[in-house]
């Protein structure tokens, strides 16, 4: 029991069955070790962390809980047990992603092709990882389970700290990259759901040990995809576009004020003149000259 609970989340380990799911937690030091130094550099109060106050704090700490909940809750073991548990965790997974990305600090290098690559790599990770190869090595073999969730993870901060930090000019593309993202994720998921053969045979006891049929655990998987992790991507490119539109318009407020103002010319008859009430009569008189060389 003890050895279980420091291994990873793969077949050879603690299965997470009906009668004690809740006891199968995973505290892998290959898990729980990258994630406490992630926290502490996320969660320290120095300017080389680059720790914004306020609302990025509650970002970070969000998504570091959606990471250890991916990671190191009885999830995990769920996840090597059942289909549909694993795509939850993936999708909780990228999700902690996200919301780390929204509380870090802005990159500070600006590479014009660092999007596309992370978006790219991000969604090829997600395809590869659906292999019924590449499925079953992450579920026998811990260097392969331990090697793809850390590509996946760091591909998803990438991805999502480019998208959620674009620079003004390029908003568009990461609206675009947001929205690819859930398209081709949405037909990755429709696939899975309509597959008519289980693909991944690994995982049918722990399916069978549910009351599941293998069928029905991969449909529910592909849902999972297909549904709440299309909305998850949904959501963020609405939450920016409504962010960076509100943004947009604070500027051009802010820029309205700033902007010295202008003497509408020609001032109006009633406008005060420099000249009247002056008492000297050749300074009104040039005053009506050039009011009436005006009209």
């Amino acid at each position: 029991m003890s050895l279980d609970l420091i291994r990873l989340c793969t077949l050879g380990a603690m299965p997470a069955l009906p009668q004690g799911w809740w006891v199968a937690w995973s505290l892998s030091p290959a898990m729980l070790l990258p994630l406490l130094a992630l926290a502490f550099h996320a969660l320290r109060p120095t300017a080389r962390a680059g720790l914004p106050e306020g609302s990025a704090r509650r970002w970070r700490l969000a998504g570091l809980a959606l990471l250890a909940l991916a990671l190191l809750s009885p999830l995990c073991r769920l996840a090597a047990t059942l289909a549909g548990a694993h795509m939850v965790q993936l999708m909780v997974l990228v999700a902690g992603c996200a919301l780390l990305a929204l509380g870090w600090t802005p990159p500070r290098h600006d590479a014009r092709m660092a999007l596309p690559l992370a978006a790219a790599l991000h969604g090829g990770l997600l395809w590869l990882w659906h292999l019924p190869a590449v499925y079953a090595a992450t579920l026998t073999s811990g260097a392969v389970h331990w090697a793809a969730t850390a590509a996946l993870v760091a591909a998803s901060f990438v991805f999502f700290h480019r998208a959620v930090h674009a620079p003004a000019d390029r908003r568009g593309a990461a609206l675009l990259a947001v929205l690819a993202t859930l398209a081709h994720t949405g037909l990755l998921g429709a696939l899975l759901t309509f597959a008519g053969q289980p693909l991944y045979a690994l995982q049918a006891p722990g399916a069978r040990a549910w009351g599941l049929d293998p069928l029905t655990d991969q449909q529910i998987a592909g849902l999972v995809m297909w549904v709440p992790g299309g909305l998850g991507y949904m959501a963020l490119a609405l939450g920016l576009a409504l962010h960076w539109a509100a943004q947009g318009d604070h500027d051009r407020r802010q820029r309205r004020r700033a902007s010295p103002r202008r003497t509408p010319w020609p001032p109006p008859a009633d406008a005060a003149c420099p000249f009247r009430d002056s008492g000297r009569p050749w300074a009104r008189r040039l005053a009506a000259q050039l009011r009436s060389q005006i009209q």
